[in-house]
């Protein structure tokens, strides 16, 4: 009687276990709540894996607005000017440092890698160096200086450098005007081979490339450039990858994109897509009006890139920069038209529709 009663007295504790345990195991799986969904990734360089980088000035970095959209979308930063031979080089034997280490510093400080262009640009060969007449040898030997100099000052904290750009007309043929280098050597492509090695030898970590404009849809340069890649690797001059600069309109013909940046990884190198601003003034306008409709043509034209730049392999996608942050400090303004607005944030550092469709074309 005492069991008996016991048993009546735990009854509802005894049926309440025996509930869960036949609900646990039998229940079907529809009576579950579903798993809730995981947050959307909205920043830029959360969702890549690869590279997102922007072209910056330090000077610009003292506005909070600049300073915070770079801190918060990207992962990685070009010198906009302030690594170019024009404003390092002062002198034979002077090197002005100020700017490229604040940016550097900047990046180290907050985690940002960063990406030195460039090393030899045919408009950035200072005045006094281009007016001193040297010999091949004599050339050759200050460039090897200048190479080491700057190489070696970054050692570890860039990973990566544009060597030579822009040394192919659209015709595939060599850059001849205003170029020093083409007047000094019957070898050109041998002499930036060389250039490579130095820059090799200086900081063997930091992967090297070679940057060009319009290099997915002008065939001619970009089999020139192919070619330059191949007499590279059987010569054992080192190359790692290619950057393609993306300078391009919202009209821009995408099957040429397409086909062309496919083209570019035949090589088997890395690619980056290495200063990409989309203009939509086309026309350069003085009455221009950035309507709806191109807002959107933009943001369509920024996810077919980067959707197009995804379908690469895995292995050779570096990175995506633009060049630039907002729209208040384009370099088209100047150069171009006042009324531009080709960048992913506007005037206000506010993200424009263009960013949301860079954010689509990424997986």
């Amino acid at each position: 009687m005492n069991i008996l009663k016991k048993i009546m007295r735990y009854r509802r504790v005894i049926i309440t276990l025996f509930s869960l345990l036949f609900y646990s195991a039998c229940g079907s799986k529809n009576d579950a709540s579903p798993a809730p969904a995981p947050p959307a990734i909205t920043i830029l360089k959360d969702k890549a894996p690869f590279g997102i980088g922007a072209a910056v000035k330090s000077a610009l970095l003292q506005d909070d607005a600049y300073k915070t959209t770079v801190l918060t979308y990207f992962s990685q930063i070009t010198a906009e000017y302030e690594m170019k031979m024009q404003t390092i080089w002062s002198g034979e034997n002077n090197y002005n440092w100020i700017n490229a280490d604040a940016l550097v510093n900047f990046a180290t400080a907050n985690g940002l890698n960063v990406h030195g262009h460039a090393l030899l640009w045919y408009q950035s060969f200072p005045d006094w160096f281009k007016n001193a007449n040297y010999d091949s040898a004599n050339f050759e030997n200050k460039v090897k200086v200048y190479i080491d100099a700057v190489v070696s000052r970054y050692k570890g904290k860039l990973k990566s450098w544009d060597v030579a750009n822009e040394i192919f007309n659209d015709n595939g043929t060599l850059r001849s005007v205003d170029c020093p280098v083409y007047k000094t050597f019957k070898d050109p492509i041998a002499f930036y081979g060389r250039c490579f090695q130095y820059a090799k030898n200086a900081d063997p970590d930091a992967k090297l490339f070679y940057n060009d404009y319009s290099v997915v849809i002008a065939p001619s340069k970009r089999y020139s450039i192919k070619q330059m890649v191949s007499r590279f690797k059987k010569e054992g001059y080192p190359i790692d990858g290619l950057g393609e600069q993306f300078h391009y309109s919202i009209n821009t013909d995408k099957t040429s994109i397409k086909s062309g940046l496919n083209d570019m990884a035949t090589t088997g190198l890395l690619v980056h897509v290495s200063e990409l601003d989309l203009k939509v003034n086309v026309n350069q306008s003085n009455t221009y009006v950035f309507s709806a409709t191109d807002q959107q043509l933009q943001a369509d034209t920024y996810q077919y890139i980067v959707e197009t730049f995804e379908g690469l392999p895995a292995n050779q996608k570096f990175a995506i920069t633009t060049w630039g942050v907002s729209d208040k400090y384009t370099w088209l303004t100047a150069s171009w038209n006042a009324k531009e607005y080709p960048l992913l944030f506007d005037l206000d550092f506010k993200k424009k529709p263009a960013y949301d469709g860079f954010l689509k074309g990424l997986k």
